[in-house]
């Protein structure tokens, strides 16, 4: 993590800098109870933060083959965290508290990872983090994990090396697709063992490369994403 992405989600540890913060944040979305709602959601927000970060440390000390189980749920937290800034009331409703994301739960003979599609649902965790904290209001019936991948950022490089094209142009801010790539795979450790068990050890698959370059980054890029976004929230 960068030592900046580090100091800003610490110094949001205590309730106290979180008040403030919520504070900030109510204010300028025109909440008229702003210090009252910070007051009533510090610890709520606070401790998204802390169980998106015991996630991330937790996958540290775990073999790689379910590192996606404890990125998708770190993810999960910080994103929840991040709507509470805008929402204070979140979740109004439990159809906010499902995935928004499905997939096919048995894949395809010759299943490829960066072919595979998953359908955006009209109620859930992704559809509400992308509208809420980025104001998209409409989405695709169904993407690629290759449209999500190659233009992230972090992803660029290694594609770089199969192909030398110009990135799809992004769907998502990178850290929803960054969720929804989480999403399928943890669905492929959970559902596609024998798939998932092969392609970690026999290597011999395209798709090994893409996928553990995107697990390999995600540390940083959890912290880094969740932390740049709290950021431009506040005053600091």
């Amino acid at each position: 993590m960068a030592n900046q992405d580090l100091v800003f989600l610490t110094y949001l540890k205590s309730t106290s800098h979180t008040r403030e913060y919520l504070n900030y944040c109510y204010r300028h979305h025109g909440e008229e109870q702003a210090k009252l709602l910070a007051y009533e959601n510090a610890e709520r927000f606070s401790y998204g933060l802390q169980l998106g970060e015991e996630f991330l440390t937790s996958a540290a000390q775990t073999p790689f083959s379910v590192k996606p189980l404890l990125y998708y749920y770190s993810l999960t937290h910080f994103l929840k965290s991040c709507i509470v800034t805008v929402d204070p009331a979140y979740p109004t409703t439990s159809k906010v508290l499902a995935h928004g994301l499905s997939t096919r739960k048995r894949k395809k003979q010759h299943y490829r990872f960066l072919e595979d599609e998953i359908r955006i649902q009209p109620h859930g965790l992704f559809p509400y983090a992308a509208s809420s904290l980025f104001g998209i209001q409409t989405f695709p019936n169904k993407v690629s994990m290759d449209h999500l991948l190659h233009p992230l950022l972090f992803m660029q490089a290694i594609y770089d090396y199969k192909e030398k094209r110009t990135p799809k142009t992004p769907l998502f801010p990178e850290l929803t697709a960054s969720f929804a790539v989480l999403y399928n795979l943890s669905m492929l450790v959970r559902y596609e063992g024998e798939w998932w068990g092969e392609m970690m050890q026999l290597r011999d698959r395209e798709d090994y490369v893409f996928i553990h370059h995107f697990l390999d980054s995600m540390p940083h890029q959890i912290y880094h994403l969740t932390s740049s976004w709290l950021k431009k929230q506040s005053p600091f």
